[in-house]
């Protein structure tokens, strides 16, 4: 397991920073935690680091998902989190960019067993002040 303490910002940026070295085409991030845990942020660094020139990177809340331009492969952010069902995935065109984009899927608890074997599934939790960011399972 590969666990991040965050007490600030740099802290986060640095931990997306990691994961970015796993960033393929067809590589999927799977981020769960409560609310207020840092998802959106770690985000927001995931996809810098691997386009620096974005600079706009709303909350996918209520856009539900947003694309971006990058090497290797085209970034698709997406929040499930007012999804109702796993069959509003489909509207959304979500697994198919599973397959051609490098996704990073906050709230992906009602599509879990649409995910592929190999996402990266990536914990957020709270201690004290500090934010606890670490995956679900090795990474190789």
């Amino acid at each position: 397991m590969t666990t991040f303490i965050c007490r600030s910002l740099k802290d986060t940026k640095a931990a997306a920073e990691y994961f970015s070295q796993f960033a393929k085409i067809g590589q999927c991030f799977a981020l769960s935690g409560d609310l207020g845990c840092g998802k959106t942020t770690f985000s927001r660094y995931l996809i810098r680091s691997l386009n620096p020139s974005i600079r706009d990177i709303p909350s996918p809340t209520f856009s539900l998902v947003q694309t971006y331009e990058a090497e290797p492969a085209k970034i698709l952010h997406a929040d499930c989190y007012r999804l109702k069902s796993q069959e509003e995935c489909y509207e959304l065109d979500l697994l198919e960019a599973i397959e051609t984009h490098i996704t990073i899927i906050e709230w992906p608890q009602i599509i879990e067993e649409l995910l592929p074997a190999d996402a990266i599934r990536i914990a957020f939790s709270m201690e004290g002040k500090k934010r606890k960011i670490c995956t679900m399972e090795q990474i190789i």
